[in-house]
């Protein structure tokens, strides 16, 4: 499985990734308090709010300029197929004004990350 780390303010929460409307799942649950999944049959995505915040304090300082927020909270997006990850974060509904890190050093908007083709590597 891969992930992409999605980036908001202080008000980024499962809850708002919750009102998505996750087209042609099967099944969306909470798995726990702090990991919420969708099932799409032939695969599937889980959030994971990172309550600790223990990813943040991962961040070099110069990543960290790339993020615009006081207090970030973060949500890893775990997805097992690259299209529906795709087709997710170009919804109307998936969340505005959120920083996406890719995992390869690129940390930008979500709209820039969509223009720039969403680079998984």
């Amino acid at each position: 499985m891969k992930w992409i780390l999605l980036i908001g303010d202080e008000n980024f929460s499962l809850d708002i990734i919750k009102a998505i409307n996750h087209k042609d799942c099967i099944r969306c649950c909470d798995v726990d308090e702090n990991r919420f999944l969708v099932d799409f049959g032939t695969d599937h995505i889980f959030y994971d709010y990172d309550v600790t915040q223990t990813t943040l304090m991962e961040y070099e300082k110069d990543e960290l300029e790339k993020i615009p927020f006081k207090n970030p909270r973060i949500i890893i997006m775990t997805y097992t197929s690259e299209e529906r990850l795709k087709d997710i974060l170009k919804q109307n509904d998936f969340p505005k004004g959120i920083y996406v890190d890719n995992d390869f050093g690129l940390i930008v908007p979500l709209e820039e990350f969509i223009k720039l083709g969403i680079p998984l590597e």
